[in-house]
């Protein structure tokens, strides 16, 4: 749900390794382009898988959540999440779909936050859904590292996955899914809901703290007549 840049490289990423996708957006003319092999984003890489799993059939688009999920088993909220008046994430559009899920879920689903979600999003989610749906689901939180320009890449070898759940069910069904992908050797990393929120703030604080970190060191540099470049190797290796 949501084709921004996060949606539409997850959707498609996903399909290239045999998953049928939908995906859902509210943008008539968007859904219009890019059902017709129109790619709405730039990301290198990512049209020459979008156009061969749109043609296989693996990729589709539509504007009706009802249509999006019916045979679906895993749903993915990869929507915005803008900065309100006073810096904290808006989160309208996510808890919107998930009031408008709980009024049409039939049977188990797991729903996924991939959006950048404050500590308790998942919560929130749970309790929308579960005011008109009384079946069973669960909430993952699946933060997602992805840099621009190399998203493709990332996706497909990412560093890890992190998975945030306590449900022994949905813990099965994202380890399935995310399989194909961490191949390599590199780990799904199952925690709660809460403390895989958290690693996307902190993830995003690490790259900001290494950059001013490095930029001391550059000046520290400059001052005793050592090289930057260096010191950035033999740290950072």
């Amino acid at each position: 749900v949501g084709t921004g840049y996060v949606g539409l490289v997850t959707g498609t990423c996903f399909a290239e390794t045999g998953n049928d996708v939908t995906c859902v957006d509210i943008d008539q003319k968007k859904v219009e382009k890019l059902s017709n092999g129109e790619i709405t984003i730039y990301e290198p890489g990512l049209e020459k898988l979008f156009v061969r799993n749109l043609k296989e059939g693996r990729l589709r688009f539509t504007t009706s959540l009802e249509e999006g999920i019916k045979d679906a088993l895993i749903i993915f909220l990869a929507l915005p999440t803008p900065p309100g008046e006073d810096g904290s994430a808006d989160l309208k559009y996510i808890l919107g779909v998930a009031e408008d899920l709980g009024k049409i879920l039939q049977d188990y689903k797991v729903i996924v936050d991939k959006s950048t979600v404050p500590v308790g999003t998942a919560e929130k989610v749970k309790s929308m859904i579960a005011k008109n749906y009384k079946g069973e689901f669960d909430v993952v939180s699946n933060p997602e590292f992805l840099r621009e320009g190399v998203a493709v890449e990332d996706f497909m070898k990412p560093d890890r996955v992190v998975v945030g759940t306590v449900s022994e069910r949905a813990k099965k069904v994202m380890s399935d899914l995310y399989g194909p992908f961490v191949r390599q050797g590199n780990p799904i990393i199952l925690m709660d809901e809460r403390s895989a929120e958290l690693t996307k703030y902190a993830a995003n604080s690490f790259l900001a703290t290494k950059i001013s970190f490095m930029n001391e060191i550059a000046q520290l540099c400059e001052r005793i007549g050592a090289d930057v470049d260096m010191e950035r190797r033999g740290i950072g290796s």
